[in-house]
């Protein structure tokens, strides 16, 4: 319980939010990790990030990024005393205007130092879809 608090992932195996309705006849569903409300994921023809917002939830953001958006994906360790690792993918289309600039920002996601040798997989995996 305290990990999810924190924001770090969980692999399921169907989305909370009906994702399904979403995909196209031909797209597959390759691995979904869901946070305390969000959830990113990773398809056969690229990336959801749902996001629910607000207090109840109940308003929900559905992003998609095909794989042609996907611009990188890097990944840092857990050090000795981290809990977690961090994986970032890179996209295009996620704007994130500041005060001076605007930039796309990365999917980021925390995933728990057990989970490391999944997290190495799905690394793999987005890289091949680069």
């Amino acid at each position: 319980m305290f990990d999810k608090l924190m924001g770090k992932a969980a692999i399921v195996t169907e989305s909370s939010y009906g994702i399904e309705r979403f995909l196209e006849d031909d797209e597959k569903i390759i691995q979904i990790f869901k946070f305390i409300r969000d959830e990113v994921i990773i398809t056969s023809k690229g990336i959801f990030n749902v996001d629910a917002q607000g207090i109840t939830g109940k308003k929900v953001e559905y992003k998609f990024f095909p794989k042609k958006a996907l611009k990188y994906v890097s990944i840092e360790t857990a050090g000795t005393l981290d809990r977690d690792f961090d994986l970032k993918i890179g996209v295009d289309g996620n704007t994130v205007v500041t005060q001076n600039t605007s930039f796309s920002a990365p999917i980021a996601l925390k995933v728990h130092k057990n989970d490391t040798e999944m997290g190495f997989a799905l690394y793999k995996m987005i890289k091949e879809m680069l």
